[in-house]
């Protein structure tokens, strides 16, 4: 009826500015109107949106406690979000277990630790955290999101297309084949197999991992590659990065007892003797050694039947 009276308006004299105004104003008006009211319907008619709306609050809400703010996040991701569990919530903490000290103070260092003095471990490889994939086999026990962006990667992947003037190869390594998504692997059809490396492969394999780091003139890789008879790349690699966490433990061990010694002598050493010891020292071969232990011990543990013995009490 309104473009009815328009075309009539126009055909018989041309309309007024108030009049186009007019015009416009209404015809926007009756937009907006349609607008919320089919998005009131959409709204009324899902019986979700009160359950997102109440997820999307709390998501902002633990965003907030913990630094996070001003980040659009898409519902999938909002869900994930929701589940953030914020640190000040937790009421556990290290007094609460017993008989584990070795394994707390473990768990300290290797842990916490680079989060903690991260300024000590940038420049280094073997400190930064490992690299996970979502690509393992599907099972029931899989959360909704984590499946919705395995079936999404995949569906992606089917489409992918290239130019003339451009080839993409996907490539991909696990050294747990049964693991891996069946879906995947009828994707990658060529398959190798590599085995263990040798001794003097190994000792290639250390000093690329070694290549970089502050390390002492008297490591010895013939050594240690004649003592990791039967590890992998991994392996090596897992043994290289516990053994340069010893030099942040030693780090962190000094700086305590300097903080000790402050507290009791009441001085204050100055900021410039600080600057020059805020750095690691060098790896070292014992390092290697003792990570070397500690990884024969738990692949030793990993094969056994742990037993505990009990000691004498008096």
């Amino acid at each position: 009826m309104l473009l009815g009276e328009v075309s009539k308006n126009l055909l018989t004299r041309p309309l007024t500015r108030n009049e186009v105004f007019a015009v416009i104003l209404r015809l926007t008006v009756f937009g907006a109107a349609t607008y919320f009211s089919i998005k009131w319907v959409s709204d009324a008619l899902d019986p979700t949106r009160k359950q997102r709306i109440q997820l999307k609050k709390k998501a902002e809400r633990l965003m907030k406690q913990i630094g996070v703010e001003g980040v659009k996040l898409a519902e999938h991701e909002m869900i994930i979000a929701a589940h953030l569990v914020v640190p000040k919530d937790i009421k556990v903490t290290w007094k609460d277990i017993a008989g584990l000290d070795e394994m707390v103070s473990e768990l300290q260092d290797t842990v916490i630790l680079p989060f903690q003095r991260r300024h000590l471990l940038q420049h280094s490889r073997l400190c930064q955290p490992p690299r996970d994939a979502f690509l393992r086999n599907r099972s029931e026990a899989d959360h909704e999101a984590t499946a919705m962006m395995k079936a999404e990667f995949m569906s992606l992947w089917d489409g992918l297309e290239t130019g003339t003037n451009c080839q993409v190869m996907v490539l991909g390594a696990t050294n747990r084949p049964q693991d891996v998504d069946p879906a995947i692997l009828r994707r990658m059809p060529t398959t190798f197999q590599i085995g263990l490396p040798t001794q003097r492969q190994r000792q290639d394999i250390l000093k690329l991992i070694l290549a970089g780091e502050n390390m002492s003139n008297a490591v010895n890789l013939k050594e240690l590659a004649e003592k990791t008879k039967g590890y992998s790349g991994s392996d090596l690699r897992e043994l290289c990065r516990d053994a340069a966490m010893y030099r942040v433990r030693d780090y962190v061990r000094k700086q305590q007892m300097k903080q000790i010694a402050r507290m009791l002598h009441d001085t204050d050493s100055g900021e410039e003797s600080d600057l020059e010891e805020e750095r690691l020292r060098p790896l070292t071969q014992l390092d290697l050694l003792f990570a070397l232990e500690k990884m024969e011990e738990s692949k030793g543990a990993s094969t056994a039947v742990p037993t505990l013995e009990e000691p004498a009490l008096d």
